[in-house]
């Protein structure tokens, strides 16, 4: 090949080059190459959305797109971009079973101009090596010394009186000694079970807290504390819970012809106790068979009722008195719970209140 050929070679490919240079400058990318860093094998696809801006005075149009392999999956724009508007590239990584380091390349080709040449790349690693390991202080954040647990409230929520409620509590002990856990105190319808005893030095344990309505008449709101003895230091843990009927072997008929309770007041309120600190609160079954109340409960032992257990049949109407202690040395604001055995409303609340005499 002589010089002369060489050099209208050369003349051409810089030519070219400078052609499709001049195409190039009427598009441009937010990145033309993107870096997903460290990303989980298992933790879905890695998408990345290259966006195109059309810079020339022509509308876009991106006619393919290519990725180098099967792994890397593309979606575009299908519309022409109008001048001085955008488009979208957008690209999807499959990082399943490819743990390893990679590097994919995206050609876009367009209506009228040279193809443009994206990237990316980053790195793929099992998702068990993302997770944080966590201190035992951040992963179980209450502490009673050295024994630490991730709550120590017991909320049962509502319980069905023919049945029983598990909450399981996960404690750790965090010291360099055994951490030996008794029960000194619980409510007979509660046990308390742990496993192991004696935890060993920094290991996790379970504490099993249980909540056995069946063998109780237990309607209504029940609260206390259990009382554990961490290494001969007395701990209280509070809990909650609401028992009502079970339901759940209802019938859809007996259900809709059961008792439904209805109440005259959603609050009563005494105010500064001139008016006299006694309220009535009138209740009345609408349903078709008899409702029974089973339990009023208030939550402030200044409120009493008088009456707390009783049936009310289909249209009749019973009074209930409300009484406030007359000598309240604050502002009050409590509730009456009024449960029963009406399958639409089994928990009813009413505020009550009152102003310091």
């Amino acid at each position: 090949m002589n010089m002369k050929r060489i050099s209208l070679l050369l003349a051409g490919l810089l030519l070219f080059c400078g052609l499709a240079g001049a195409q190039n400058e009427k598009i441009s990318f937010n990145e033309t190459e993107h870096d997903f860093g460290v990303i989980g094998e298992k933790d879905g696809y890695a998408i990345f959305d290259f966006i195109v801006t059309n810079n020339s005075k022509e509308s876009i149009l991106i006619s393919r797109v290519q990725a180098s392999c099967g792994c890397t999956t593309p979606s575009w724009t299908k519309e022409p971009i109008e001048p001085g508007k955008t488009g979208i590239i957008s690209v999807s990584y499959n990082p399943l079973g490819r743990v390893a380091p990679f590097a994919k390349s995206i050609t876009v080709f367009f209506n009228q101009l040279s193809p443009a040449y994206l990237k990316i790349k980053g790195q793929v690693v099992q998702s068990d090596a993302l997770k944080k390991k966590l201190s035992p202080e951040e992963e179980y954040p209450v502490a009673i010394g050295s024994y630490l647990l991730k709550t120590k409230e017991l909320s049962f929520g509502q319980v069905n009186s023919k049945g029983a409620k598990n909450i399981r509590l996960e404690v750790f002990n965090n010291s360099d000694k055994p951490i030996t856990q008794k029960v000194l105190k619980s409510p007979k319808y509660m046990t308390v079970t742990f496993n192991p005893a004696v935890i060993p030095a920094k290991t996790a344990a379970i504490m099993d807290v249980n909540l056995n309505a069946q063998d109780e008449k237990l309607f209504g709101n029940l609260s206390g504390e259990i009382a554990l003895l961490i290494n001969e230091t007395r701990q209280s843990f509070p809990y909650s819970a609401t028992v009502v009927d079970d339901f759940s072997q209802w019938t859809a008929t007996k259900k809709a012809s059961a008792g439904k309770i209805n109440i005259n007041v959603s609050e009563i309120n005494f105010g500064n106790l001139r008016s006299g600190n006694t309220r009535t609160l009138k209740l009345s079954n609408s349903g078709k068979s008899a409702l029974t109340v089973r339990a009023i409960q208030s939550s402030n032992p200044s409120i009493t009722v008088s009456k707390t257990h009783f049936a009310v049949n289909p249209g009749e109407i019973v009074d209930v008195k409300v009484n406030i202690d007359k000598n309240i040395q604050s502002k009050l604001n409590s509730t009456l719970s009024i449960i029963s055995d009406d399958p639409s409303a089994p928990v009813l609340e009413i505020a009550v209140l009152a102003d310091k005499k």
